[in-house]
């Protein structure tokens, strides 16, 4: 087995979203005149030498996605964690043109897996939360909080969802001034500068609020089970990185 990349990420899991070897790699400093660190296109030339994106948009995108991150510190002893984003119950046909698509996702086997690490969160919707919940191998341990995005427009039978649970193990407590609420309200619009982007890809804030819910240090090993289009990845190498 190959050894994990900087920072504990490790998003090799079989069968999932794209896990290639330019996505396990740190893209946060790529020599000049490598890969753009944004969307990893080539820095064309007549850039100058300690460019790291190709472009002004690039450039923008990744310094707003990495402003909403907040740092981590190191943790004393490595611990095992997941984060799920799968499709949504019901949903999974909105991914049909993923080249990772295999249906409708088995949550009873996905919680069981998650059920292995020291921590983990599985992203889900509100309407799926009575029927998930109930597949956690072990309730008791597990906390629910609430990601309140904002109402969306559209005609519906009912009132419109304006939040998404998540389902949460964490794998520390988290006893400090920075203690995080277990709900986060957050607006956020879809990042379409996002390479290789999805339907339902999560902002940085969101990532770096699951990683304090389940009480992520440094140097903890974070497995990304549905890389969708990387945000998760991003997030985790922006807060774990030494300087």
């Amino acid at each position: 087995m190959e050894p994990s990349p900087p920072g504990g990420l490790d998003v090799s899991t079989a069968g999932r979203a794209d896990a290639s070897s330019e996505d396990l790699r740190d893209a946060s400093r790529p020599a000049a005149g490598d890969t753009c660190a944004w969307c990893r296109e080539p820095i064309p030339d007549g850039r100058r030498k300690d460019s790291i994106t190709c472009s002004r948009r690039c450039r923008q995108a990744r310094w707003r996605f990495r402003q909403e991150v907040e740092r981590l510190e190191l943790a004393e002893r490595a611990l095992r964690l997941a984060v799920a984003d799968p499709p949504y119950p019901g949903l999974a046909h909105l991914y049909r043109d993923h080249p990772d698509f295999a249906g409708e996702v088995d949550h009873a086997s996905l919680l069981q897996e998650l059920d292995g690490f020291d921590g983990w969160a599985l992203c889900t919707s509100s309407e799926a939360l009575p029927s998930v919940l109930p597949l956690c191998p072990n309730p008791a341990q597990v906390r629910i909080a609430a990601w309140v995005r904002g109402s969306r427009s559209g005609r519906a039978r009912g009132p419109l969802s304006s939040w998404e649970p998540v389902i949460y193990k964490p794998a520390r407590d988290v006893v400090s001034t920075r203690q995080p609420d277990d709900s986060l309200v957050y607006t956020a619009r879809p990042r379409l500068t996002d390479p290789g982007w999805v339907i339902g890809a999560k902002p940085a804030a969101f990532a770096s609020w699951v990683f304090s819910l389940l009480g992520a240090r440094s140097g903890d090993e974070l497995h990304d089970l549905f890389p969708g289009s990387g945000g998760i990845a991003r997030a985790w190498r922006a807060a774990t990185e030494a300087c």
